[in-house]
């Protein structure tokens, strides 16, 4: 793992984005793009969440900005880590840029989440960070951060560093306030088109607001800010945490025999895909919560797995790994 830090990296050389007169190019200058999006080599895996169930339906494009939105609490932050996680099992170069959250919880996080379990021992956890590095880095800063600085890493990053995916936790740390619904169009606006011009795919997390009752499953049109938000990102991704559920089996909430039957069988958080603009399918997935590791399982009952890294490189070769 690498820390970025604002006070050391020259921010202004990646303020501005690149000439107009670039951009004017030949229609078939991409043509080879086209045949891999209608026949995708095999040198070139989609990326992908980390769960079986939503692959060939769900899909990380480059040059995009996914809109992971939720109410508080309902566990955004916690999710987005194990995409971000995933992703770097994938080969992906990873920044997580979190205002809300001290470097090392968030790795602290991930790493219980890689060890599926709330107690990785030293071993795992030095192997664990040293798996990190060329794969996954901070973005040092805490609290408000303006919308020209989080372009400008977006870009450092890129073009710098060659990572792909870029999270931003939250919208509101960018922004005045909930109610500058300019300032939060322009800076989504901005977003999607860093995302474009240096091919990254940027994850941005935001608030909802709360339905009628903690039990009320809300959607896109929910967002917190400026309805252009929904309108500008390319995927839009709605995290639902199952409070009915957990109502129900603390007792304190009782409901018809089949009826609590029916939500018992729900998952434990509902992610719910309300657009992708460059995908086929929108449509809702359940997933299980496994509170010892942090992790999101796909079925009822499910074991939490253990990640596998690579050994270090002094112990033995780079190409065998060990499941701790």
């Amino acid at each position: 793992m690498q820390v970025l830090k604002a006070d050391v990296i020259n921010l202004s050389d990646y303020m501005t984005d690149t000439a107009e007169w670039h951009k004017v190019r030949p229609a078939s200058e991409w043509m080879n793009a086209v045949v891999d999006h209608f026949h995708r080599p095999p040198e070139m895996p989609a990326v992908r969440l980390g769960w079986t169930k939503t692959w060939g339906k769900v899909d990380l494009r480059d040059g995009e900005v996914t809109l992971w939105a939720g109410v508080n609490g309902h566990g955004k932050s916690i999710i987005t880590s194990q995409v971000a996680l995933d992703l770097c099992t994938q080969g992906q170069k990873v920044c997580i840029a979190s205002f809300e959250m001290k470097p090392h919880k968030t790795m602290a996080r991930m790493t219980r989440q890689a060890w599926a379990a709330s107690d990785p021992s030293q071993g795992f956890i030095r192997d664990f960070h040293k798996w990190t590095d060329d794969r996954l880095w901070i973005y040092d800063h805490l609290g408000k951060v303006t919308p020209d600085a989080i372009c400008a890493v977006a870009r450092y990053c890129a073009s710098e560093l060659g990572i792909k995916h870029l999270f931003v936790d939250n919208l509101m740390k960018c922004v005045a306030g909930e109610d500058d619904y300019n300032g939060q169009k322009d800076f989504v606006d901005q977003l999607t088109s860093v995302a474009q011009a240096e091919n990254i795919h940027i994850h941005l997390v935001a608030h909802v607001r709360k339905g009628k009752d903690e039990y009320d499953q809300v959607g896109k049109f929910s967002v917190k800010g400026s309805g252009a938000i929904t309108d500008l990102v390319d995927n839009v991704v709605i995290v639902w945490r199952n409070k009915k559920k957990e109502a129900l089996a603390e007792g304190k909430l009782h409901l018809k025999n089949d009826e609590a039957d029916y939500v018992m069988a729900e998952g434990d958080v509902i992610l719910s895909i309300e657009k992708q603009r460059h995908g086929e399918y929108e449509g809702a997935f359940h997933f299980w919560f496994d509170r010892d590791s942090f992790q999101y399982v796909e079925n009822r009952g499910e074991f939490p797995h253990r990640y596998k890294l690579p050994k270090p490189v002094e112990s033995v070769d780079m190409a065998e790994t060990v499941e701790f």
